[in-house]
């Protein structure tokens, strides 16, 4: 028995050391790799890429990323929410870290899709409905009518009331579609007063009706096809007229005013 409870003493023993010295070697290691990582993985190279309207310098300070910096502390997601704010004509900012000592900055930037008229200003916004910049008079981009902004700021997306928020949506669609099929420079205006459908105002020739809920990319396709064959066949240039595609749907209603 004496033997036996030896032994045991013994394993309890090798146990506790065992278990301590797992504990020290993960302390070791833990201060390895913060020592490490102080030593090795510091910015020494800072690129950025995609930037047209702002500058580079401009772009970096505001960033806070310098030389020196640990690689492995900097708090992306803030930086790209705060510069994304901050400069309005960003549309995204995405960080890459090149372990050791590399960071690359991707911008995307964006620009006005429109000129919203609400509440006696001019707001210009981008496709994702992005107040991009308040303006006294509107240079050329569609104007739009028809919906009410809440509390707006530049650089936040804009905000409208409950009952406006279908309206809303089909109007970021809309914008978003035709800048994908590169037409906003066909347009001279954009409607949302009604609560079910849209106009735009086509090529100073055609008033295009939409449903709020459409697939606009369709509608789109549907408006160039009768553009570009039908209208170009059939009408003088002086011609005017409408193209409604809310009476049923997959189907369109030209007409001539």
């Amino acid at each position: 028995m004496a033997t036996e409870r030896k032994h045991q003493r013994r394993q309890r023993r090798s146990g506790s050391l065992f278990h301590l010295y797992m504990i020290f070697s993960v302390l070791l290691i833990a201060v390895a790799i913060a020592a490490g990582s102080a030593v090795f993985f510091k910015v020494h190279s800072f690129e950025i890429t995609g930037n047209q309207r702002y500058s580079q310098e401009e772009l970096a300070e505001l960033s806070g990323i310098s030389e020196g910096d640990n690689l492995l502390r900097i708090p992306r997601a803030d930086i790209a929410q705060r510069m994304e704010q901050e400069l309005p004509y960003l549309r995204s900012v995405r960080i890459r870290l090149l372990p050791p000592d590399r960071v690359v900055m991707e911008i995307e930037e964006t620009e006005p899709a429109g000129a919203l008229q609400s509440g006696g200003s001019v707001w210009y916004i981008d496709s994702n409905g992005k107040l991009l910049d308040r303006v006294s008079a509107n240079e050329g981009y569609p104007e739009i009518t028809g919906l009410s902004i809440v509390e707006p700021e530049v650089g936040t997306m804009m905000q409208v009331e409950e009952d406006d928020s279908l309206k809303e949506k089909g109007l970021r669609g809309v914008l978003a579609a035709l800048e994908e099929k590169e037409l906003l420079d066909q347009v001279q205006a954009v409607d949302v007063t009604s609560a079910s459908y849209l106009t735009i105002r086509y090529n100073n020739r055609l008033t295009v009706k939409m449903g709020l809920t459409d697939d606009f990319s369709y509608d789109l396709k549907m408006l160039q096809d009768a553009v570009e064959g039908y209208i170009a066949e059939n009408w003088s240039q002086g011609d005017t007229g409408t193209l409604d595609m809310t009476k049923r749907e997959g189907e369109a209603v030209l007409t001539l005013d």
